[in-house]
């Protein structure tokens, strides 16, 4: 999964600051879906790489309780620019207990499950 995160991270488009943002979702069947960070000169118009990967999950008839895993990698050496995570979408379609595992460029990674979210429980 790591060699496909760090693959889909040049398809990512962030002209301005570079910060670019890779995501695969593991749905409970297997099957997985990618998305990257699309920005552009208006910030508040970026789509975020879990976002476009949960889309596409929910277009190809994926719902709430069919998603297992959410992978994250950040182009930078610092976990902690995923902190800003999208986290609406990922509450509104993955359960509680469900995984999310965050990587940097350096393969550093950080585990939590959905319901810290909640609580902002996102330190590093």
């Amino acid at each position: 999964m790591i060699n496909d995160l760090e693959r889909l991270l040049d398809n990512a488009h962030s002209p301005y600051d570079d910060t670019r943002v890779s995501a695969i979702v593991q749905m409970k069947d297997g099957i997985t879906f990618s998305g990257v960070t699309i920005k552009n000169a208006i910030f508040r118009d970026a789509i975020y790489a879990e976002q476009g990967a949960i889309a596409r999950a929910v277009s190809a008839g994926y719902r709430y309780g069919d998603f297992d895993k959410l992978y994250l990698m950040v182009n930078t050496p610092n976990i902690n620019d995923l902190k800003y995570l999208n986290q609406d979408i990922i509450l509104e379609f993955m359960e509680p207990k469900a995984t999310v595992i965050l990587y940097d460029i350096n393969r550093n990674h950080f585990e939590l499950k959905v319901s810290d979210l909640l609580f902002n429980k996102f330190k590093k």
